[in-house]
């Protein structure tokens, strides 16, 4: 399994009715775009989950089972 994150999407260009002075700040062109993200550990795939609100895509990515650090304990004599 590669660890890796693919996002793909496409952002339309601005509505003709609405004129670019409206606009403070626009930082991203209209049209595809692909982002490929190389993850550090492997990921448990049943628990991803993405939410798309107020213009801001979250990611949730869990660490698998495997990957997180094991706890081991130690007697203090």
């Amino acid at each position: 399994m590669q660890n890796r994150l693919n996002l793909a999407g496409e952002k339309s260009g601005i509505p003709g009715d609405i004129k670019p002075e409206a606009f403070h700040r626009n930082e991203r062109a209209s049209g595809k775009f692909v982002r490929t993200i190389d993850l550090p550990v492997e990921i448990d795939e049943t628990g991803i989950q993405a939410e798309y609100k107020n213009g801001l895509l979250v990611v949730t990515l869990p660490k698998a089972e495997k990957a997180k650090p094991k706890q081991i304990s130690v007697k203090i004599a």
